[in-house]
C-alpha cells in the first residue's frame, strides 16, 4: 500500500501536466478498469486493462477521489501505472476518468540523418519541447537550428538572421520559396523570444516544425539523397 501510494503522488506530481495520449475505455468498479491509448514502451496503439486490485484513495467526497492499480499493454505486455480520477456527476453518483499513467514514454526526436549534427542537434531539441507543451521553446529552438543552418552554409556570424537568410539566398543554396519559409521561422522565433500580448499556440509550433523540417528537406535532405542514385547511362569505353 505504502509503495503505491507514493508512485501514485511521484506521477501526479511529476507528470500530471504533460502531454499524453490515453482516455479510459471502460469502468468495472472493484473489478477493474481498462485504459486505451499509446503505450510508453512499445509506441503502439492498444488497451490496459488492469492486472492487480485496484487501490482507491478518498478524501471523503464526492470529487477528487483516486483509482490506481497496474495495466498491462496487450500488444507489447509491459506494464503501467494507470491514475483514474472522480469527478462528481449528479446526485450519489460520481463520475471516473482518466487522469495520469507512468510512465509516458519518450518524445519522438527523430530527424534525417542527412541533416548535419550540430543542426540536428537543436532541431532534436525543439521537437522534445514540444513534446512537453513548451510552445515558446520549440519555436526558439527551431530559430536556433535553422540560424546554425545558415552558419553551416557560409553566412556570416555578425550578420543578423535576416541578412543570413537572404545571403544564403544570394548564393544560391536555397530557394525563394525557402528563403520566405526561413524568414517565417526566424519571425516566430522572435515573436517566441520577447514578451508579446498573443502568445504563441500548440498549432503555432506545429507550424513552425513543419516549415523546419521542409526547409532541412530542400536544403540537405533530398539533395543528399538524390546524389545517392546516378541513373545516368554510362558511355561505353
Amino acid at each position: 500500500m505504502q509503495l503505491t501510494e507514493l508512485l501514485q503522488e511521484t506521477a501526479l506530481f511529476l507528470w500530471k501536466e504533460w502531454p499524453n495520449n490515453m482516455h479510459l475505455a471502460s469502468y468495472e468498479g472493484v473489478s477493474g478498469f481498462t485504459l486505451s491509448g499509446e503505450c510508453p514502451h512499445c509506441q503502439g496503439k492498444a488497451a490496459f486493462p488492469t492486472v492487480t486490485e485496484t487501490y482507491f484513495g478518498s478524501d471523503g467526497s464526492a470529487e477528487n477521489n483516486i483509482a490506481v492499480a497496474a495495466c498491462r499493454c496487450i500488444g507489447c505486455n509491459h506494464y503501467i501505472l494507470g491514475i483514474l480520477k472522480s469527478e462528481y456527476a449528479g446526485i450519489n453518483r460520481i463520475q471516473w476518468k482518466y487522469y495520469a499513467h507512468y510512465p509516458l514514454g519518450v518524445p519522438d526526436d527523430a530527424v534525417a540523418e542527412e541533416i548535419p549534427p550540430e543542426i540536428k542537434s537543436d532541431f532534436q531539441e525543439a521537437l522534445r519541447c514540444r513534446w512537453v507543451d513548451g510552445y515558446n521553446a520549440t519555436v526558439e529552438m527551431c530559430r536556433r537550428a535553422l540560424e546554425s543552418s545558415c552558419i553551416q552554409l557560409g553566412a556570416d556570424e555578425g550578420l543578423v538572421l535576416a541578412k543570413m537568410i537572404d545571403w544564403v539566398r544570394t548564393q544560391g543554396k536555397i530557394t525563394d520559396s525557402l528563403r520566405d519559409m526561413a524568414h517565417k521561422i526566424k519571425l516566430g522565433g522572435n515573436r517566441a523570444a520577447h514578451p508579446s500580448e498573443k502568445r504563441l499556440t500548440a498549432e503555432d509550433a506545429d507550424a513552425v516544425i513543419a516549415f523546419t523540417r521542409e526547409y532541412f528537406q530542400g536544403v540537405y535532405v533530398t539533395p543528399a539523397r538524390l546524389a545517392k542514385h546516378d541513373f545516368d547511362k554510362k558511355k561505353k569505353k
